[in-house]
């Protein structure tokens, strides 16, 4: 088994999460958003008011049925939201009482024998039916892959996009052999290299199968994507295809595979300014945030440097993502590892937005107080980027929508996240990972 080492951004950050896992508030509400299954339309198998289980598929992909989605929980379809063309927008489940669970309509026994993944076919067709699939994501467009799909390649993220987000090893050493058993069966599906992509320390994988490579890179917010890696390891075009999947669905395959059951935790980090304890939460995927922060804020003022701007509002931004690719939202998305709550920023070119610089890099704001900077920090977007190309002519086609000079410029190979830290520091203050997806969409229907 082969191991790399790669170079990574070193940056001062603000006081990170205690990395020990506590129990999050319990979970009243959690979604399924459409915003995490770009191009997907759904064909549902419930309608609002109906009692779900915990596992229970509540739509599958009209394109390919045998995909499913499944409930994060127990409880009641509360609403189901659709948008432009029957997208979903949001389905929301309202977790069930004590009282509600001995109605049988709600109930599900639990399965408890291994599954059969002797084959590929097999495994392929239990992670499809058991709503395990959709942690796969191809590049190019960053998608939920076909379900006969085959990649070159397999990239397992055990890193962290931020250096707030949970310590995979920490998360991990909870699971048991759970990864090592996910590992082994990603092997199944490529007759390519399965990447597990990790930050320095013990190896993940030590040990594992002849096709499973441990490829070690240094912590940091380009080089902690999955971006990043494949543009290293195995870059991609329109003639091929690789995967990415996040460490906590491998382990979340693995137990299932060995118990029969689909557990939907997920460790998250709760960090930033407005937190009493920063640390890392046990929750569901899809949680309602608005519950899982509650009792976890400071007071607002409390969180102001001397001579930093006051927002006129009082309140705290809640993101789900780090404060580089996150999200203003309510819910917690499927594939986020960390919720960040920071002074409001409504405007990227507001003065919001340059305290929460402030709060990521304290070192920046006295050099900026010090005197102008360049108007457009070509040198910042190209090391941001993380690409190894010039970031201003990928940005420049983006910003105009030309689909064919920016797949020139290699954006077959990104998706949204890889450019949230350039969005951050342009002076511009588009939103370049929102334009890199209608692109990425336009690409995406003349394959």
């Amino acid at each position: 088994m082969g191991s790399s080492v790669f170079p990574g951004l070193q940056r001062d950050r603000a006081v990170a999460p205690a990395q020990s896992i506590d129990a999050g508030r319990p979970v009243k509400r959690a979604a399924l958003l459409g915003v995490d299954m770009p191009g997907l339309r759904p064909r549902l198998l419930c309608a609002q008011g109906d009692r779900v289980a915990q596992g229970q598929p509540l739509f599958y992909d009209r394109a390919h049925p045998v995909i499913n989605f499944t409930s994060p929980l127990s409880g009641v379809v509360q609403s189901i939201t659709l948008g432009p063309r029957r997208t979903l927008s949001a389905l929301v489940i309202s977790a069930q009482t004590d009282a509600d669970v001995s109605d049988s309509q709600s109930v599900m026994a639990p399965e408890t024998d291994p599954v059969d993944a002797s084959s590929a076919e097999k495994l392929r067709a239990a992670l499809q039916a058991k709503g395990l699939w959709p942690g796969f994501l191809t590049r190019p467009f960053g998608r939920i892959p076909a379900p006969d799909a085959q990649p070159d390649a397999i990239f397992v993220t055990a890193t962290a996009d931020h250096s707030h987000a949970p310590d995979p090893r920490i998360v991990l050493k909870a699971c048991g052999q759970a990864f090592s058993h996910g590992v082994e069966a990603l092997t199944l599906l490529t007759e390519g290299l399965v990447h597990v992509c990790q930050t320095p320390g013990p190896d993940l994988v030590e040990g594992s199968h002849e096709r499973v490579r441990s490829q070690v890179f240094e912590s940091g917010p380009a080089t902690g994507l999955a971006g990043h890696h494949i543009h290293l390891l195995h870059p991609v075009d329109r003639q091929g295809q690789v995967w990415t999947i996040g460490y906590q669905d491998v382990a979340a395959i693995g137990q299932f595979l060995t118990t029969g059951s689909v557990d939907p935790a997920r460790v998250i980090a709760l960090t930033g300014s407005h937190v009493r304890r920063p640390r890392l939460l046990r929750t569901v995927a899809g949680a309602y945030l608005p519950d899982l922060i509650e009792g976890e804020t400071r007071p607002f003022a409390k969180s102001f440097a001397p001579g930093d701007p006051k927002p006129k509002s009082a309140s705290a931004a809640v993101l789900s993502g780090s404060p580089f690719s996150g999200r203003a939202a309510a819910w917690l998305g499927r594939y986020h590892q960390q919720v960040t709550l920071i002074d409001s920023a409504p405007e990227r070119r507001s003065p919001a937005r340059q305290g929460l610089l402030n709060w990521l890099w304290p070192g920046q704001a006295a050099r900026e107080r010090a005197g102008p900077g360049p108007l457009v920090p070509i040198a910042d977007l190209d090391r941001e980027l993380g690409f190894g190309g010039p970031a201003v002519p990928l940005l420049r086609a983006l910003s105009v929508g030309d689909a064919e000079a920016a797949q020139r410029l290699g954006c077959l190979g990104m998706v949204e996240d890889d450019l949230a830290a350039v969005s951050m520091i342009c002076t511009s203050g588009a939103d370049y990972g929102r334009m890199l997806r209608h692109v990425l969409d336009e690409l995406a229907a003349d394959a």
